[in-house]
């Protein structure tokens, strides 16, 4: 360490409020207990002629405890004892105050957004629209784990979010004010110690797109492991979102074509497909892993053991071991976005190479032998 970051770090240190209070409390502890020492050590030699016990006095003076058991007879020993007690009543309630003044203040701006963040294993947010209460109500009723944590991330004002928060009063959410395609806004979040993360953006026309792909760019850049997940309006932004890295995308284009012609000419379909995505049905669809026993078996065997065990429907068959290259999502598309993408991963130390994906198998073949790393899909 050079002697100029030294000189730093003390300046740091010495300009500390709290500090310097403390530092004042010992110089009158100090004074305190040498004058009282030399003032009554002939008075009272049984007493204060020894320094253990003049500073014992002192310090209980100073917070005004006052046992008792020693007390100065001397004139000008208990003019020391008054400035002892009415600095150590000033000091104290001051070091309260001020101790007290950086806890609302970390407060206050925890709740403006503006404070980084300690949390872990949490899952961040990033963007807004409508839906995400939703989102945010299905992570409450699905996780297992009674202390969800969520963090927001979007530039909406303070009385939105806090709005946002007293709904879920339940759950541990914070908030950070900002532009999440930024470095240091995610790291306010903490965002390397996350769980996952979802990108989403707050316009449905899709123009928003580039800083969703941008997003997931910087935050795979600074926790290559997260999982992301992200929405895209646009579906032709699907294959940057890709080489970006996305673990997974969302849309939504799909979904509502096909909920708004089943209701037409396949009625009931569409009811059951409500049933099993809706996180407060009991007939949800929920993922489970195998058991040890069932590996090298048939899914005929598993589908068995479920119905016949806990009553429950084996759908498919999901594998998170599957390899898909990025590669294998490079376009012959050679426009700035694409370049841009490619040189980012390339800058950050990421290959194009194969990266673990989740595939899904419904209604496998009754011979297929279930391997390790699987889990199954089931309706309870």
């Amino acid at each position: 360490m050079t002697i100029s970051q030294l000189k730093y770090r003390f300046s740091h240190i010495i300009s500390n409020p709290v500090l310097k209070v403390l530092g004042f409390l010992c110089v009158v502890w100090i004074i305190g207990a040498f004058g009282i020492l030399y003032l009554e050590a002939e008075n009272q030699p049984d007493k204060f002629a020894d320094i253990k016990n003049t500073l014992w006095w002192t310090i209980v003076t100073m917070t005004t405890v006052g046992y008792g058991d020693m007390a100065p007879k001397g004139d000008y020993s208990r003019i020391l004892a008054v400035f002892i007690m009415l600095s150590g009543i000033s000091l104290t309630a001051l070091i309260t105050g001020t101790i007290s003044s950086i806890f609302v203040t970390k407060k206050i701006r925890e709740g403006r957004g503006l404070e980084t963040l300690k949390i872990k294993d949490h899952i961040v947010i990033c963007g807004w629209n409508p839906n995400i209460e939703m989102v945010m109500d299905s992570l409450t009723t699905l996780s297992d784990s009674k202390d969800t944590r969520i963090v927001l991330v979007n530039e909406l004002s303070e009385d939105r979010n806090s709005g946002i928060m007293a709904k879920f009063s339940d759950v541990k959410v914070k908030y950070v004010r900002g532009d999440y395609s930024r470095e240091t806004i995610l790291k306010k979040a903490n965002i390397q110690s996350a769980k996952a993360a979802l990108v989403i953006s707050d316009d449905s026309a899709g123009s928003e797109d580039r800083k969703t792909i941008l997003s997931v760019l910087t935050i795979k850049n600074m926790a290559p492991d997260l999982k992301v997940i992200a929405h895209v309006a646009n579906l032709e932004n699907i294959t940057h979102l890709k080489r970006a890295k996305a673990d997974e995308i969302i849309t939504s284009n799909n979904f509502d074509s096909f909920m708004a012609a089943t209701h037409i000419v396949e009625p009931g379909v569409p009811q059951t497909l409500n049933n099993l995505i809706d996180a407060h049905s009991t007939h949800r669809l929920r993922s489970e892993k195998i058991p040890t026993a069932y590996i090298g078996k048939t899914y005929d065997e598993l589908f068995t053991y479920f119905r016949e065990k806990y009553g429950w429907i084996c759908v498919g068959l999901f594998d998170e071991k599957e390899q898909i290259g990025i590669s294998d999502f490079l376009s012959s598309d050679t426009s700035n976005l694409d370049a841009f993408i490619e040189r980012k991963l390339k800058e950050a130390g990421h290959s194009l190479a194969q990266e673990s994906k989740v595939s899904v198998f419904l209604n496998p073949d009754k011979g297929h032998i279930i391997k390790k790393g699987e889990g199954a899909i089931i309706v309870p």
